[in-house]
């Protein structure tokens, strides 16, 4: 329900209500890539500013900074003299892997390499190398000669180092060694002097190793040789005490005999009681079949298991069995079962099948008997191999084995020591590395690096001086676009450019220029003024701003001036009661105004002026004193009696506010004005000002029909335009 009107307010054009509205959005507006191209135009002279400050940088390191000589010499890790001589059995040295390779990079810069580079080429007295203090030290007689010796060389070594580089080319097994100098010639020997003091490093280190292993080794061979001596000893006692051969072959040939006896044994073992087994495993009537297979395979007991199956009892038992089970079937076809002579036979038949159980139960303890005389074979077999083994052939190996390895090692250690003497020996030593390169004075400086920090300075300064708009713009927190303003608020925004005073009124700049953008802008406003009063039915249109000198007054009277063009009775009243910009501007010399219009509503006429050129109705505040509690006057009956009049005399009347966050005016009269017009000056307020002002007057903020950013550079506001693709050439006449 709209308390102006009483009336349900319809909602329109997807538009929320008044009472749906949240809190304004506080988020920072989006920052895109026209947003950044925007702010270097704006503030294109602190990048400027700061691209001169690098300029001015980079010209004083040009001079102040000397350019160096740079000499180089490169050091090749030779690998494949080592591999040939290792190839050919010459020298057995291990070859360098990549490792190693890249570990020479931190050899040739340490103290063993640099330090006689310093004392044979004296940079200790060399100015460049030498620092202040260590020369200080070395002249006064407060420090020792050795430690004055010591800070020079540790101060030389220190200042060498940041003037040598060390790197490894694109061939991994080159390192290249450049130094800085002032001197080409200094340039030069130091390169070679580093060098040299490497290949000689390497030399000395192999050398130390050598004599070092060599001293070893030949301790070593002295305890082995011992070690040797004091096993074969041991070896031929033991011989002697168990009157063992010298050469242990009697030995050796017995115990390999007994062991093969053993493994027979323990076959045979195994073959009889799998006999045993089977036997044991067969029903009764199956028991010749499984000693007939027996006899298959089994070539020594073949003849001995034919004649007990074919030759003795069993053979004749089997077949009176076999005749009298015939007898037995037929005496029982004919008379019966229980026959006389039917049981006779059966007894006789059971009888006949007892002795064949008793002989086939002789068969199996045969088997039985044999499975335990081998048993007892493999084990007096195992007991004598034990014996013998324990007793002689595990010592004997033992100590033959010890013997022979510690005569290995001693011949393997005899060897070695007699090749590292020949190494010491030897008139051309195989070297690991070599100068493929030697250092020459150059012929020109080296610019690069002060090239560099040039360029740097150049970038610092450039970067510096964009990070600085970029600041300035983050800190001045201002709206520059239209765009910019709906993202916070979300309310619609209208872009204003900015218009020249000149001669005219400021309410005829929209008549002196009908088809300007300013003009197009006031009536888009008009346009959002008239739509949100087809639904609300406000004729009264308050025109605000957060903060003063936003142009409000300017956009009020272009404004009434633009709706009266349209053949609409407007009117304009001067309600800002402290700056009275807008009387001063088209009323100066009013006598009365607003305070009279409020006393008398109904002699309104009588107090408003007529502009002479535009016809604008304007009712000024002629009061030019300011009074305590005036603004009262605008949340007064009185105030709103007036509007009341006034709606019935005009189809529009405009009404200027003083700023909401200036004083309390909007605050007091908001409640009797139906649209809000909010004026913004653009780059000029604060974002957070806008956000505060609309905060602080909900009932403002719900009834704010449009947003004006005001006072846009024209330059600006066409660029947008083009940037939205909005073609308006030919539509606009400045």
């Amino acid at each position: 329900m709209d308390t102006r009107t009483n009336q349900l307010v319809i909602q329109e054009y997807g538009q929320p209500l008044a009472e749906d509205y949240g809190p304004p959005a506080a988020a920072r507006p989006t920052f895109g890539l026209w947003d950044i191209i925007d702010v270097l135009r704006r503030e294109w002279r602190l990048p400027v500013i700061g691209l001169l400050i690098g300029l001015a940088a980079a010209v004083a390191s040009v001079v102040v900074m000397k350019a160096p000589y740079k000499s180089s010499a490169r050091i090749l890790i030779d690998r494949s003299l080592n591999r040939y001589l290792q190839t050919n059995k010459i020298v057995d040295q291990p070859t360098m892997d990549e490792v190693e390779v890249g570990s020479q990079l931190y050899v040739l810069s340490s103290d063993r390499v640099m330090l006689p580079v310093i004392r044979s080429l004296n940079l200790t007295s060399d100015s460049e190398f030498a620092g202040r203090s260590a020369l200080a030290s070395a002249t006064d007689g407060s420090a020792s000669t050795a430690a004055a010796t010591a800070a020079a060389e540790r101060a030389a070594l220190e200042a060498l180092l940041k003037r040598v580089t060390i790197a490894r080319e694109d061939v991994a097994n080159v390192i290249n060694v450049t130094v800085e100098s002032q001197s080409a010639e200094k340039a030069a020997k130091i390169a070679n002097g580093i060098v040299d003091s490497y290949l000689a490093s390497l030399q000395d280190t192999k050398l130390r190793s050598t004599q070092k292993v060599s001293g070893w080794l030949q301790e070593r061979l002295i305890e082995l040789k011992k070690q040797v001596a004091d096993a074969d000893k041991a070896l031929q006692d033991f011989k002697t005490a168990n009157n063992l051969s010298s050469t242990g072959a009697q030995d050796t040939e017995l115990l390999a005999s007994l062991n093969t006896q053993l493994m027979n044994a323990k076959f045979a073992a195994v073959e009889a009681k799998e006999r045993l087994d089977r036997i044991k495993r067969t029903e009764a009537n199956g028991i010749p079949s499984a000693v007939s297979t027996d006899a298959l395979f089994n070539d020594k007991r073949a003849a001995v298991i034919n004649f007990a199956l074919n030759n003795s009892e069993l053979a004749r038992l089997r077949t009176q069995k076999r005749d009298l089970a015939s007898r037995l079937a037929e005496m029982e076809a004919r008379v019966g079962r229980k026959h006389a002579a039917v049981v006779k036979l059966r007894a006789q038949l059971n009888s006949i099948d007892a002795a064949i159980r008793s002989d086939e139960g002789r068969i199996t303890d045969s088997y039985a008997s044999e499975y335990e005389v081998a048993k007892a074979r493999q084990t007096e077999l195992e007991d004598t191999a034990a014996k013998l083994s324990a007793e002689t052939g595990s010592r004997l190996r033992e100590l033959e084995s010890a013997a022979e390895a510690l005569r290995n090692l001693y011949s393997g250690f005899l060897q070695k020591h007699k090749e590292i003497e020949a190494a010491q020996a030897e008139t051309l030593p195989a070297q690991s590395a070599q100068i493929i390169t030697r250092a020459v004075p150059p012929l020109t400086k080296s610019s690069k690096k002060t090239l560099i920090v040039a360029a740097g300075s150049i970038f610092l300064g450039l970067f510096l001086g964009i990070g600085s708009a970029f600041g300035r713009e983050w800190m001045a927190d201002v709206f520059r676009t239209p765009k910019a303003v709906e993202q916070v608020t979300e309310t619609r925004c209208i872009g204003l450019p900015f218009v020249y005073a000149g001669q005219l009124p400021i309410e005829e700049h929209v008549l002196a220029a009908p088809f300007s953008r300013f003009a197009e802008g006031l009536r888009n406003v008009k346009a959002m003024l008239d739509r949100s009063s087809a639904s609300t039915g406000g004729k009264v249109i308050g025109v605000v701003s957060a903060v003063s000198k936003e142009g409000k007054t300017v956009v009020a009277a272009n404004l009434a001036a633009l709706i009266l063009s349209s053949s609409a009775r407007t009117l304009l009243i001067d309600a800002d009661l402290h700056l009275r910009n807008l009387t001063t501007a088209l009323s100066p010399d009013a006598k009365v105004g607003l305070f009279d219009a409020l006393e008398d509503p109904s002699r309104l006429d009588e107090f408003v002026c007529k502009r002479p050129h535009s016809g604008l109705d304007v009712l000024p505040n002629a009061c030019t004193v300011r009074i305590p509690n005036a603004a009262e006057l605008l949340g007064s009956q009185e105030m709103e009696n007036l509007l009341a009049v006034a709606r019935k005399s005009y189809d529009y009347i405009v009404v200027e506010v003083a700023p909401i966050m200036s004083v309390v005016d909007a605050r007091l009269i908001e409640r009797f004005i139906d649209e809000f017009v909010f004026v913004v000056e653009c780059g000029q307020t604060k974002r957070t000002s806008v956000l505060e002002a609309l905060s602080v007057t909900q009932l403002i903020r719900e009834r704010v029909s449009t947003i004006v950013l005001n006072q846009i550079d024209p330059l600006e506001l066409r660029t947008i335009e083009a940037r939205n693709g909005v073609r308006s050439e030919g539509y606009y006449r400045e």
